[in-house]
């Protein structure tokens, strides 16, 4: 049996594209507990255990009759995670509530963070001189050629991968040696204007990792007042942040469509899958 993997007609901007699910990518970090993992925060890694509840072993190695673990984790400190505006007010509004459609096209762009010392843009509280930021105007110059519609998705890839060793993206433990980028402020006012509804990005936080607790660019995302701990008038609560993403090297930057799984769960963040399909243009005019 012969299943065709391509979607055409896709039509966005009065073009046509055509999307090839037979080229997938997944852009999620495989975890795995008790083993080398991401890790942000200082927060205790994931971590899995066998259930074990009265004469029941949930462990075939040792005799029981299947597997069944307690898997321990923290999704915002832990792996590839979307969180929802819960993550900074006291309403609980799900992750999956908060997206309307779980694919949309998306745009991914590579950047090198510059040192904070270079650029006149803001963050609140404070950039410290060994901070690497990203700037609006790195972000103007790769975007200013696509279109709002396009943008409905996001994904920031950061220079280089790193793949050597304790280096890697995929294990890499962010503390004060391997301090992890993040936005500056004006760069986050930049992306709301261009109306992104999903912000995916391969470091473990948008903000600052020692921001004093403000969250600056996280309510910016999410038009949220500082200091303030519940929506308004003017919040955007049907976006998503997701973060430590993994883009190998040989997925190029360009329009894709972007498949964002996650569990329904009702909770401020959880695990997420993000799946990335070349789009190309058709019937160019």
């Amino acid at each position: 049996m012969i299943i065709n993997l391509r979607i055409d007609n896709f039509n966005m901007d009065s073009q046509e594209y055509s999307a090839d699910l037979s080229k997938e990518k997944s852009i999620a970090i495989t975890l795995l507990p008790n083993d080398k993992q991401p890790n942000h925060f200082g927060a205790p890694a994931c971590t899995s255990k066998t259930l074990e509840m009265g004469s029941y072993i949930g462990d075939t190695k040792r005799g029981g009759s299947c597997n069944a673990n307690v898997l321990t984790m923290i999704p915002h400190c832990n792996g590839t995670h979307t969180e929802s505006v819960s993550h900074i007010i006291d309403e609980l509004i799900p992750v999956y509530q908060s997206i309307e459609k779980s694919v949309f096209p998306s745009v991914l762009i590579s950047l090198l963070p510059e040192p904070s010392l270079k650029t006149k843009d803001s963050y609140i509280p404070f950039m410290d001189e060994s901070n690497q930021v990203i700037t609006q105007a790195q972000l103007n110059e790769k975007l200013s050629e696509y279109s709002d519609e396009q943008l409905q998705g996001l994904i920031v890839r950061t220079l280089d991968n790193d793949n050597n060793n304790n280096r890697d993206k995929k294990t890499r433990v962010y503390d004060n040696e391997h301090y992890p980028p993040f936005f500056t402020n004006d760069a986050m006012k930049y992306l709301v204007k261009r109306k992104i509804n999903h912000l995916l990005v391969d470091f473990p936080s948008v903000d600052k990792m020692y921001d004093d607790g403000k969250l600056s660019n996280h309510r910016l995302f999410w038009n949220i007042v500082e200091d303030e701990k519940k929506t308004n008038d003017q919040s955007t609560v049907n976006k998503t942040i997701t973060e430590m993403v993994f883009i190998d090297d040989e997925i190029e930057d360009g329009i894709y469509l972007c498949n964002l799984q996650i569990p329904e769960i009702n909770t401020d963040a959880v695990p997420s899958r993000p799946i990335l399909y070349p789009l190309t243009e058709m019937n160019k005019t």
